[in-house]
């Protein structure tokens, strides 16, 4: 391989590992905001039932 082969073989690579660690930024912001809308459904099912209870 050429130098300039090479080169562009780095610059993919680390363009793939960007793009990877982009997603995975993502992912994990998209999993966070499923899990507070989550806990919100428990807490009002929670609230619900409580009231229920007391009434």
């Amino acid at each position: 391989m050429t130098e300039h082969e090479l080169q562009l073989l780095a610059i993919g690579f680390t363009l793939g590992m960007y793009a990877m660690l982009i997603a995975e930024i993502i992912r994990g912001l998209l999993d966070e905001r499923r899990d507070r809308k989550a806990r919100r459904a428990a807490e009002a099912k929670l609230k619900a039932a409580e009231e229920r209870a007391a009434a």
